[in-house]
C-alpha cells in the first residue's frame, strides 16, 4: 500500500480518495437510476400508448358501425313512408274506383290522413285518461286505507266501546224495525233464547 511516511496525511489521504469514490459512486448510481427509471418511464408510455391506441380503434369501429346502422334505418324508413304513402293513394283511390275523378281520390285521401290524425290524437287522449284513473284510484285506495285505520283506532278506544256496550244492552234506545203493514214494534236484539240456539 503506498505511504507518503506521514501517518497522519495518510489517513487525510485516504479519507480524500475514500470521499471521491463515495462521491462517484453516488452520482454514477443515480445515473444509472435516472437510465433505468427513464426506461420503465418509456416502456408505461409505450404500453399506455397501445393501449390508448386501441381503444380508439375499437371506438372509431363501433362508431362506423353505428353510422352505417343508422343510415340503414334511415334508408328502411324512408322506404316505409314511401309505401305507406302508396298505400294511401291507392286505399284512396278505393283500387281504382275513383280512378276517373281525382276529386274524389284526393277528397278520400285528405280524409284518410284525418282519420290517421283523429286515432293517434284518440289514442293520446286514452294513454291520459288511463294515467289519470289509474291516479284516482291509488288516491281513493289511500283515502280508503285512511278510513280504516281511522275506524279502526276509533273501534279499539274503550270509551267507544263503552257507548257502543251501554246502546246495546239497552234496548230501548234502538228503534224497532216495522214488519209488514202492521207497524208493530220488533226487539231490537233477538231472544236470548234465540240466540243461544245454533244458525
Amino acid at each position: 500500500m503506498p505511504s507518503t511516511g506521514s501517518g497522519t496525511v495518510d489517513v487525510i489521504l485516504y479519507a480524500v480518495v475514500a470521499a471521491v469514490l463515495l462521491f462517484v459512486g453516488y452520482r454514477l448510481g443515480r445515473l444509472l437510476g435516472s437510465v433505468a427509471a427513464n426506461k420503465s418511464l418509456a416502456a408505461k408510455e409505450q404500453e399506455l400508448f397501445t393501449t390508448q391506441k386501441g381503444f380508439k380503434q375499437l371506438y372509431e369501429q363501433e362508431i362506423a358501425a353505428l353510422r352505417g346502422e343508422n343510415a340503414k334505418l334511415t334508408e328502411q324508413l324512408k322506404l316505409l313512408n314511401e309505401r305507406v304513402e302508396e298505400y294511401r293513394k291507392k286505399a284512396a283511390g278505393f283500387g281504382g274506383l275513383f280512378s276517373g275523378s281525382s276529386k274524389r281520390a284526393d277528397a278520400m285521401y285528405a280524409l284518410l290522413l284525418e282519420n290517421e290524425a283523429l286515432e293517434e290524437a284518440l289514442y293520446a287522449q286514452n294513454e291520459k285518461l288511463k294515467q289519470e284513473r289509474t291516479d284516482a284510484l291509488k288516491d281513493q285506495l289511500r283515502a280508503t286505507s285512511y278510513r280504516r285505520v281511522l275506524m279502526s283506532q276509533l273501534l279499539n278506544d274503550e270509551r267507544i266501546k263503552g257507548y257502543v256496550a251501554e246502546i246495546l244492552a239497552d234496548e230501548k234506545h234502538l228503534p224497532g224495525p216495522t214488519s209488514g203493514t202492521d207497524h208493530t214494534p220488533q226487539p231490537a236484539l233477538p231472544a236470548a233464547s234465540e240466540s243461544s240456539t245454533p244458525t
